[in-house]
């Protein structure tokens, strides 16, 4: 049996390296930028990120609680360290309600913002091996997509991924370049 190339209309699986680099170089790096209100605004993004519990009942309830304490305090049926006692275990109780981040997520997010802001410059340094770029994408990137040689998608590893969505919407809304 006799394959023809130009009958089936296969195409080259591989494309080179130095163009697919230079297509993620022109692509995704150029849209990097962190200005100095990205820590705050991934955080709080984090913070709002994903369905919330309502406590708002429980939150009035307690709420509630420490107004009679105070009443209690004032009208002198309660002592002033049952007050301080029962104020902070109250106020505790509130704190709990509301959504937080680890903070064991903050240096990891600084190290990520650095790296971020240094790959530019690292990808295009003359000195860096090829292997060394592949390791610096294998260190950022969860997946790089080709499709016919050009890049279709890049999917961030977790941890760098509020930093992308940031960038991505620091360029896009704020830098006044809205993309479709």
């Amino acid at each position: 049996m006799f394959h023809s190339w130009h009958r089936c209309g296969a195409k080259p699986l591989s494309v080179a390296a130095p163009k697919v680099e230079q297509e993620f170089s022109e692509r995704v790096l150029s849209c990097l930028h962190l200005d100095d209100g990205w820590q705050a605004a991934v955080l709080a993004a984090m913070v709002n990120d994903g369905p919330r519990p309502d406590h708002t009942l429980e939150k009035r309830r307690v709420e509630a609680a420490i107004a009679n304490l105070k009443k209690q305090h004032l009208w002198g049926a309660v002592t002033d360290e049952e007050f301080k006692s029962e104020y902070q275990s109250l106020s505790r109780q509130i704190r709990t309600m509301e959504p937080q981040v680890s903070a064991a997520l903050t240096p990891d997010m600084d190290r990520a913002a650095k790296l971020l802001m240094e790959m530019p410059a690292l990808w295009q340094h003359p000195g860096v091996t090829p292997e060394q770029r592949r390791e610096l994408a294998r260190e950022v990137f969860e997946e790089i997509r080709l499709r016919d040689g050009k890049l279709v998608a890049v999917k961030p590893r977790p941890h760098y991924a509020p930093l992308f969505a940031y960038s991505i919407w620091h360029h896009n809304v704020i830098g006044g370049t809205r993309s479709s």
